[in-house]
């Protein structure tokens, strides 16, 4: 018994140490990151000595960016010992956004982010959660919630040629307010608020995120079989897929769906899926453009046919032209 109770004693003391030793290492590879960036810095970085997780704390946590700063008090990074490879993130309640020299008080009523790892791709990320609530901007409303769900996924035969990696991503965005966007540098353009968005959403990149590489993916394609955005009292639906091509321009075939022609209009135009430009052909020739079919010949998601007072706007961009019923009407845009 006495041996018994004495080898207890020596695997509590063997896991205590490693559970403290992987914390300890953390916390010098997170400080070295944070020291190697020139837009981060934190006051302390500490180890969390939480029985229940090994974690990584950070104090006086600031982003700088010449657009755009994130000041927080604290942030907490964490993994539990069944889930080692997904990680937590615990955020304050408050914190701040610095934009033009100007700091305003940032509010979260309440927020939960995860990521987890895939130890057989370099360490990409193959699942991300995240979820905010009751986002406010000097006590004032921002958005009245955020959910984002991200999966990795394989790479089929109709991802485009330069694409390396696929996430689908499933979004819902509710009461996000333009005029507190515009006053943190972000111009919503001509868009009314509040904003909301709803629907999936599939990302290629040139390459696989990793946490272990130096350079950021690029996108290269996107493809939606249902994204519904609203703008004030005007809706919007988006079917549709583009592509990057050699030029960097974006090529494919959209279908926006609107039971309010006009609105649609100002939206897509808004959005920058038409040139400005284009608005005032657009009007004047809609119902025509709505009777032409969609391209079959190039890849994308099914379209389904409007339904009973509704309009369908087919889009093509296709060598740099952005095209309505056949006939350029200015150049794509950049993906």
């Amino acid at each position: 018994m006495r041996r018994a109770v004495i080898g207890a004693g020596v695997a509590v003391a063997l896991l205590a140490g490693a559970w403290l030793g992987a914390e300890s290492l953390a916390t010098r590879r997170v400080a070295q990151a944070i020291a190697a960036d020139p837009a981060l810095q934190a006051t302390e970085v500490r180890p969390l000595r939480d029985p229940r997780r090994i974690g990584v704390e950070l104090r006086g946590l600031d982003y700088r960016d010449p657009a755009l700063g994130i000041s927080l008090p604290w942030a907490r990074l964490s993994l539990q010992p069944l889930s080692p490879l997904t990680a937590r993130l615990d955020l304050p309640d408050r914190g701040s956004i610095l934009q033009g020299g100007d700091s305003l008080e940032l509010g979260l009523a309440r927020s939960e982010a995860s990521l987890s790892l895939s130890p057989l791709n370099r360490m990409a990320p193959d699942r991300l959660d995240l979820q905010a609530e009751g986002v406010t901007l000097d006590g004032q409303p921002f958005a009245q919630g955020l959910s984002l769900q991200a999966r990795l996924v394989s790479l089929d035969a109709a991802a485009p040629d330069l694409a390396a990696a696929a996430y689908d991503l499933q979004l819902s965005l509710a009461g996000l307010q333009t005029g507190a966007l515009a006053r943190i540098g972000l111009d919503p353009g001509p868009l009314p608020g509040p904003i909301a968005a709803d629907g999936p959403l599939r990302l290629w990149l040139d390459r696989s995120p990793s946490v272990t590489g130096d350079t950021a993916p690029q996108l290269v394609g996107w493809q939606t079989e249902g994204l519904t955005l609203q703008a004030g009292e005007i809706g919007l639906r988006i079917v549709g897929r583009l592509s990057r091509d050699a030029q960097g321009r974006a090529e494919g075939q959209l279908a926006l769906y609107s039971s309010d022609a006009d609105a649609m209009i100002g939206l897509a135009a808004g959005l920058g899926l038409i040139p400005a430009q284009g608005q005032l052909l657009l009007r004047a020739g809609l119902l025509q453009l709505a009777r032409a079919p969609m391209d079959a010949s190039l890849p994308g998601p099914e379209f389904p046919d409007p339904v009973e007072g509704e309009l369908r706007l087919p889009i093509v961009m296709r060598d740099g032209q952005l095209m309505l019923g056949g006939m350029a009407i200015g150049p794509a845009p950049a993906l």
